[in-house]
């Protein structure tokens, strides 16, 4: 793990969001939508296929579609 110090414009942060009414909610906040993306990027990065993979499926559907002929 890591530690990461960010600036926030506290009073700009409050108009929009009230609920963020002190510095350790709005680490909060922040640690929430880090997590969030740190998420995302193992579900997309789970989502790819290798090359290997994607060339068997290619050929499997060409051969398919050849076998229809």
């Amino acid at each position: 793990m890591c530690s990461v110090n960010i600036k926030v414009n506290e009073d700009v942060l409050r108009d929009m969001r009230p609920d963020l009414n002190s510095t350790a909610a709005i680490r909060l906040w922040v640690q929430q939508i880090i997590d969030h993306h740190i998420q995302q990027m193992e579900f997309e990065d789970s989502e790819t296929i290798s090359i290997e993979e994607a060339r068997e499926m290619t050929l499997a559907a060409v051969r398919e579609e050849y076998a229809k002929v």
